[in-house]
């Protein structure tokens, strides 16, 4: 909701068209009424009150500009408003006087004479610009004119209290509304603006480099947590100041000119890659970029070292993943070991690759390594590494394993169920001991890793059937995850489409899906889960050429429903759920048939009161616990 504050003078056009707008539009709207200093020190109020806006007109109004930060809309007289207040001031005196602050618009007074058939004799115009030249004027004008006109209540009480006839130009309701129209479209910008920041926020927060923004001045107007722990600064000290001021502060940076394209330093033990550039809008330069990475982290991306993905990449809306997401982010912030399950490709390896760009190790390497690709033969010495000679083939000098090489960051242990039981016992004395022993080695080195895994396939019931150690499933399983199936968040299969149709077509195709196809593609069961989808797109944008062809979905969509898939689960009344506490799989059932039915047909299907229903579905939306 805007907050919107008006101050005025004495008007009450302004009041009453304010108690209006109140009852019309979805506003928090305060009128207020102030002259001078004290419009100023209510204007000040409202701006650390929170309030978007405010609406003021004459001296006040200028004033209040000077002295606030947030956007002040100025109530502007007409010509017809002075005209009309003038006209009325000559049936109480012959000669007039219109006393106007220099700061304000200035009024055709050419054509009001010309209009009301007075010369400048008789329509005088006084100009001030502070309480002592008002003063001085209202001396000159005492004997000069027989009635005194203005915008400002204060000027008129000034010239009242020397005994002076006075009338004050009245605001138009019609002038009030084309001031609001005009907050209307500030405000629709502003709210624009801030959406946009939080965007940026959210993104920058997730990405691994450092990003510094720079106006048109080169002032900082928005710097990422990466930057300020690269640089080892306080977010809150550096805005607003300008970047050679900033930069001038780091005793490491000193006599580097950030003038340079591309620079890089050593910054607390760490090098860091520095490189500007400048950005434009609509042809227009807007400001400059400072991207700041560690050399280290560079190094990394080129080794294959680092996780390519962020929460961004986690393309959909539906409650379901959104619920996902939130556990995810929450655990980003934590060390502690996560399992991640669901189906094959529901996305599992860009939510790993994203916990890990949020967390406190996002610096460090990060390792994957697919247990089901790999040669189980291999699995332990590309694990663990090995010492020259303990094998035939073993290479000279030996070879530290994957745990040695994402030392203090994050291996990533992909589809763990296929991991062979001599390699989980050897992994669940690495996960015990915080220790890792090569093979035909006799030294432990220790290792600083955070582990997280994933699977496919149902852990706890190979643990039961004695395919999986059921020491180990529990050492992995202390935060879990699990992704749902594309089949149970069917609502983000439009934007999915749309954003793959622009990843292989580019921003500027035209190429859609048509609605009564979207439906069929909804009620598909989709077993290939996004992936499947992914495939999908990818065919038709390049045998579609860029023209909508409803053919060639169709005959795309045959090869799609010729896969066999289990009859029950194929069955609409079907739902999976992830194990949990009774309350915590009521909740899942809830939320992934909400989507299916209305809230009369759920409760009656649920068994429950409507009132219960619409308790539990407000829990939902209040998100998970995350304490």
């Amino acid at each position: 909701m805007y907050k919107i504050a008006v101050i005025y003078s004495d008007e009450l056009e302004i009041t009453d068209a304010a108690k209006e707008l109140i009852q019309k539009k979805a506003y928090h709207v305060e009128v207020a009424a102030g002259v001078l200093n004290n419009g100023v020190g209510l204007a000040m109020k409202y701006e650390a009150e929170g309030y978007q806006l405010i609406i003021s007109h004459g001296i006040v109004g200028s004033l209040i500009k000077k002295a606030v930060k947030i956007p002040v809309i100025m109530v502007e007289y007409s010509n017809m408003d002075i005209l009309k207040t003038v006209y009325k001031a000559k049936q109480m005196g012959k000669k007039i006087g219109f006393f106007q602050y220099s700061q304000f618009q200035s009024y055709d007074f050419e054509l009001i004479r010309e209009i009301l058939d007075m010369p400048e004799d008789k329509l005088q115009i006084y100009h001030f610009q502070n309480e002592e030249e008002l003063r001085e004027k209202i001396t000159d004008a005492y004997d000069a004119v027989d009635v005194v006109v203005s915008t400002s209540a204060y000027m008129l009480e000034t010239a009242g209290q020397q005994g002076m006839k006075t009338m004050m130009v009245h605001l138009s309701r019609e002038a009030f509304c084309n001031a609001l129209k005009q907050a209307e479209v500030v405000l629709d910008t502003l709210c624009r603006e801030q959406d946009l920041l939080k965007y940026l926020n959210s993104l920058a927060k997730e990405a691994f480099a450092g990003l510094i923004l720079l106006n048109q001045e080169e002032n900082v107007i928005f710097i990422n947590a990466p930057a300020c722990n690269l640089l080892k600064i306080d977010a809150r000290k550096v805005m607003g100041k300008n970047i050679s001021e900033v930069l001038k502060g780091l005793t490491v940076l000193k006599g580097i000119s950030y003038q340079q394209d591309i620079f890089q330093v050593s910054c607390n033990g760490i090098d860091i890659n520095m490189k500007k550039m400048i950005l434009y809008h609509a042809g227009e330069m807007i400001g400059y970029a400072i991207n700041l990475e560690s050399a280290k982290s560079i190094k990394q991306q080129k080794q294959g070292l680092s996780a390519r993905y962020i929460f961004a990449d986690m393309i959909g809306n539906s409650p379901a993943l959104k619920k996902v997401i939130t556990k995810a982010k929450s655990y980003g912030k934590t060390d502690l070991t996560v399992l991640v399950t669901g189906e094959s490709g529901t996305g599992k390896e860009i939510l790993v690759n994203s916990i890990h760009n949020i967390s406190p190790r996002r610096q460090e390497p990060f390792v994957a390594v697919n247990c089901a690709t790999l040669p189980q033969s291999l699995l332990e010495s590309e694990l663990f590494g090995y010492e020259e000679g303990s094998f035939t083939g073993a290479r000279k000098g030996g070879k530290p394993g994957l745990f040695e090489v994402a030392q203090k960051g994050t291996l990533f242990l992909d589809e763990i169920s296929e991991m062979n039981l001599s390699a989980q016992v050897q992994l669940l004395r690495v996960l015990q001991e915080k220790m890792v022993r090569r093979i035909g080695g006799s030294k432990n080195i220790p290792v600083d890793v955070r582990i997280i895994a994933a699977s496919n396939a149902d852990l706890h019931k190979r643990a039961k059937e004695g395919q999986f150690r059921e020491d180990l499933f529990y050492r992995l399983n202390v935060l879990n995850l699990c992704i749902p199936p594309l089949r149970e968040r069917k609502e983000d299969i439009p934007l999915l489409t749309e954003y793959f149709l622009e990843k292989y077509l580019g921003e500027n195709n035209n190429l859609k899906i048509p609605e009564q196809f979207m439906k069929k593609l909804q009620s598909y069961y989709w077993p290939g889960n996004v992936r499947e989808l992914e495939n999908l797109a990818e065919k038709y944008a390049i045998l579609s050429h860029d023209n909508e062809n409803t053919p060639m979905l169709e005959e795309l969509f045959f090869d799609l429903s010729q896969h066999d898939t289990p009859a029950q689960l194929t069955d609409e009344q079907t739902i999976t759920v992830e194990l949990g506490t009774l309350k915590d799989m009521e909740m899942q059932i809830i939320e992934l048939l909400y989507g299916r039915m209305d809230k009369t047909s759920l409760s009656k299907l649920l068994g429950i009161s409507r009132s219960n229903l619409w308790s539990k579905l407000k829990e939902l939306e209040k998100g998970p616990d995350t304490d």
